[in-house]
């Protein structure tokens, strides 16, 4: 069996959705907490999804080809999905322990359950949601990197960068706005609330957050950003200085060019 994770959003209005859901027809049944829906599909009874409010949907039991459908539905009810999206895929079957290992032959990550209850699934869907997101926040910083790799090469080689001051500013602003996305908005140095009244289930999301290298992830997205920005920064603020300078530079001619008039006018006289 397949468990697959999305990010589709950079945030998700859960009550249109569950609205919708309770509204619309008796396909599923949905139940909504703070941070998700619990999906259900009535013809599939072993189709279930988690839909995230950061963004992100992780889906138990459903095959990759079935996923299309819950995929449009979902787009079709959020107001911006991202263009860039980001997904992973586990296998799982039911056996004594829950456990995740790699597989021994093929590129692919092994999860077993212990049972096949909601509430184990929903703990360990805690720790997908948490991985495909970063694996988004990954994918933009690697855009950016692409991005302006470029000009940072042009400044090693020729010593300057094919840009202004106002653009570097907006580049700035590009990374922290990212820096802010990852370290202010989403949750990833703190514990779901969820497992405050289920501190049984926790372990489990924890043993996945280290599997997945949550932490390890987010301090490497956060010091890629801190390079880039101090490259822009230490950039911008040599803008600034030589901005300084050609002002020194014309404020001396002027006063040079006074001087030579004065002088001009004195002897005239």
């Amino acid at each position: 069996m397949e468990c697959l994770s999305f990010c589709v959003a950079k945030s998700i209005d859960l009550t249109r959705l569950d609205n919708h859901f309770k509204n619309s027809s008796n396909e599923y049944t949905s139940v909504k907490t703070r941070d998700l829906i619990k999906l259900k599909s009535e013809q599939h009874q072993e189709h279930t999804l988690f839909i995230f409010k950061n963004g992100t949907v992780v889906a138990w039991g459903i095959k990759r080809y079935e996923m299309k459908e819950y995929l449009n539905l979902i787009h079709s009810l959020i107001t911006k999905p991202l263009a860039i999206s980001a997904h992973d895929e586990f296998h799982y079957q039911i056996s004594e322990q829950t456990t995740i290992e790699p597989h021994d032959f093929f590129d692919v990550d092994c999860l077993t359950l212990e049972n096949d209850s909601d509430e184990l699934k929903l703990s360990l869907s805690y720790g997908f949601s948490q991985s495909v997101k970063l694996q988004y926040f990954e994918t933009i910083i690697d855009a950016l990197i692409e991005k302006y790799n470029p000009m940072i090469q042009s400044l090693s080689h020729k010593g300057e960068m094919p840009i202004g001051r106002k653009q570097i500013q907006q580049v700035i602003g590009e990374i922290l706005a990212g820096k802010s996305e990852l370290n202010l908005i989403s949750n990833f140095f703190y514990n779901p609330k969820y497992f405050w009244q289920h501190p049984t289930l926790e372990q489990n999301f924890t043993m996945l957050e280290r599997y997945l290298h949550i932490q390890r992830r987010v301090n490497a997205i956060n010091h890629r950003l801190d390079t880039l920005n101090e490259i822009f920064d230490m950039f911008n603020n040599y803008l600034d200085n030589r901005h300084s300078h050609n002002l020194e530079i014309i404020i001396i001619v002027l006063i040079a060019v006074e001087i030579i008039a004065f002088v001009s006018n004195f002897h005239i006289g």
